[in-house]
């Protein structure tokens, strides 16, 4: 699809959105004033009037929640400035234009979308997305248990600020045990070991700064190899997208409603440009007979005069 002709360079420069705005403005600011006559010149009539348009019918009602108004602002200035409109008709035409362009854009972030979801759902069918998902929750958790080891001043005592931070430690190594198959068992014994030292006998309250740091040391060394896993598992899996792609296609249903759809957005669109062709024609022609009928008053004058 071709959009029209842009106008001249002083006509796009006359159309210029942010004028329109600094237009509006002032317009605003002189309408509340008891003096305020509004726009004398034709240009600043022209600019007004498309101002009144672009603000207030292209848009209304149009957006859904996530999208950007300022993404849609900035798409209509574009389209605005590219096809030039000249009067009221133009204008409300060329925001009824950006508004199909938009919805068919929206179009093609839902059927990625749908794709998208296919895929994902043949993905779980594999069972990586689960194994990948285990690794993330032990990492989620071995962080959080180390962001709260590395907190300062290192704990001399069993105190109540240790107890959270000790609980947290055991948990995270719980479940990386319970739930991450093959993974090296020297690590994690390292790590239970130097926690059952930490712990130590009831009635113990100091707490041993060479097995904390220790333990801090062990955990992170943990952390290093669930990442690596992590990272293996999300390439796997990306793989893994790439070759279900070709055939996760939206159902039948799914293709024929937004197929429909995509039908009545063209049909609109080639609907409103045909119209705004007419209507340009239709102000050119006006403006060549206006012309026209001048020049005729003006040889009809001469012959008066002759006369």
């Amino acid at each position: 699809m071709k959009l029209p002709t842009r106008a001249s360079d002083t006509q796009t420069e006359a159309m210029a959105l942010a004028d329109i705005r600094d237009f509006a403005a002032a317009a605003k600011k002189l309408t509340s004033a008891s003096k305020a006559t509004g726009p004398k010149t034709e240009k600043g009539k022209l600019r007004s009037a498309l101002n009144a348009t672009r603000h207030g019918l292209a848009g209304r009602g149009l957006l859904l929640p996530g999208e950007d108004a300022q993404v849609y602002a900035e798409k209509m200035d574009g389209i605005f400035t590219c096809m030039a409109p000249q009067d009221d008709a133009e204008a409300e035409l060329v925001a009824l234009v950006a508004d199909d362009l938009w919805k068919l854009g929206r179009l093609a972030k839902i059927e990625q979308g749908i794709t998208l979801g296919r895929i994902e759902e043949l993905l779980a069918l594999t069972g990586t997305a689960e194994e990948a998902g285990v690794t993330s929750n032990a990492i989620t958790a071995l962080g959080r248990a180390l962001a709260a080891w590395s907190e300062q001043p290192v704990p001399t005592e069993k105190s109540t600020g240790f107890k959270p931070r000790f609980d947290a430690m055991a948990g995270a190594l719980d479940l990386v045990e319970a739930t991450v198959p093959g993974f090296p068992a020297g690590i994690i014994d390292t790590c239970n070991i130097l926690l059952a030292e930490l712990q130590g006998r009831r009635g113990d309250t100091e707490v041993a700064r060479a097995t904390y740091l220790g333990l801090f040391d062990a955990a992170r060394e943990l952390m290093t190899v669930l990442l690596d896993r992590g990272l293996a598992e999300e390439v796997a899996q990306e793989e893994l997208r790439a070759s279900i792609a070709g055939i996760a296609l939206p159902d039948k249903e799914e293709l024929a409603k937004l197929a429909k759809y995509r039908a009545m957005l063209e049909t609109s669109l080639q609907r409103r440009l045909a119209t705004l062709d007419q209507v340009r024609k239709l102000a050119a022609g006006a403006a060549i007979g206006e012309a026209v009928m001048d020049k005729a008053k003006e040889f009809r004058v001469k012959l008066r005069v002759v006369a």
